[in-house]
C-alpha cells in the first residue's frame, strides 16, 4: 500500500476517534454533573469549581468504538492488549468510585501485566524468559503509574499520552507495522477529543479509569506483534 494512502488511513482513524471522543466525553460530563459525580474544590487541589469526573469513560468508549469500526487487520496480540488495558480501566473505575488502597491498585496492575506477558508479549531484552517477563511486568507497571502520577494538572497526563501515542504512530509505521500504527492512531484520537474538555480550566477530569488505561495501553502497544 502506498505511504500516502497509509497515512490517509491513519488520519481518518484519528479523526473518527477524536470525533467520537468529543461526543462521548460531552455526554459523560453531562451525566456526571447531573448525578453529582464531581470533584469539589479543596484547599489541596488546583480547581476552583466543581468539576465532572470519569472522563476516562469517554476516552475508553471512543477508542473501543473506533477499533470496532476501523479494525486494523491482522495484528498479533491486539485483543490481549485490549483485554488487559480494559481490565486496568475497570480497576481505575472501581478506584474512582470507592478509592482503593494503593496496594490494591498495584496488585491489579501486576495481575494484568503478568497475564499480558504470559502470552509472549515481552520486551525480549533478556535471554532468560522468566527474567525478561519480570522486566516487562516492571515496564508495564512503571509506565502505567507514570501516567497516573502525571494526572495532577489540567491536560498534563492526556497531553503527554497523546504526544507519545502520535510519535508511536510514526515509529510503528517506520517499523513496517501499519496495523499497530492504526490502533495507536485510534488511541491518540480518543485522547485528543477528551483534551478539548480537559485543558485549563478543565471541565472534566479523566480519573484513574482514564490514566490507568492510558498508561497500560502505551506500555503494551509497543509489545504486540513483537513475539
Amino acid at each position: 500500500m502506498p505511504v500516502a494512502q497509509q497515512f490517509a488511513g491513519y488520519s481518518l482513524t484519528f479523526a473518527l476517534a477524536c470525533g467520537l471522543s468529543l461526543a462521548a466525553t460531552f455526554l459523560v460530563r453531562a451525566a456526571a454533573r447531573r448525578l453529582g459525580l464531581v470533584a469539589k474544590p479543596r484547599a489541596d487541589r488546583w480547581h476552583k469549581r466543581p468539576t465532572a469526573l470519569f472522563g476516562g469513560v469517554g476516552i475508553f468508549v471512543a477508542f473501543i468504538a473506533t477499533y470496532c469500526l476501523r479494525h486494523p487487520g491482522e495484528i498479533s496480540g491486539d485483543m490481549l492488549l485490549l483485554g488487559c488495558s480494559g481490565g486496568m480501566f475497570l480497576v481505575g473505575l472501581l478506584d474512582d468510585f470507592v478509592q482503593l488502597k494503593p496496594y490494591a491498585k498495584l496488585i491489579g496492575q501486576i495481575v494484568f501485566a503478568t497475564v499480558f506477558t504470559m502470552f509472549g508479549m515481552r520486551l525480549h531484552w533478556l535471554r532468560s524468559v522468566p527474567l525478561d517477563q519480570a522486566l516487562t511486568v516492571f515496564w508495564l507497571v512503571g509506565i502505567t503509574n507514570a501516567i497516573n502520577l502525571l494526572d495532577n494538572l489540567d491536560g498534563l497526563a492526556g497531553g503527554v499520552a497523546a504526544i507519545a501515542a502520535l510519535y508511536l504512530v510514526y515509529f510503528c509505521h517506520a517499523a513496517s507495522a501499519p496495523a499497530r500504527a492504526a490502533i495507536t492512531a485510534a488511541f491518540a484520537g480518543s485522547i485528543v477529543g477528551f483534551l478539548f474538555f480537559n485543558f485549563n480550566p478543565a471541565s472534566i477530569f479523566m480519573g484513574d479509569c482514564g490514566s490507568l488505561f492510558l498508561g497500560f495501553f502505551l506500555g503494551g502497544v509497543s509489545l504486540i506483534d513483537n513475539q
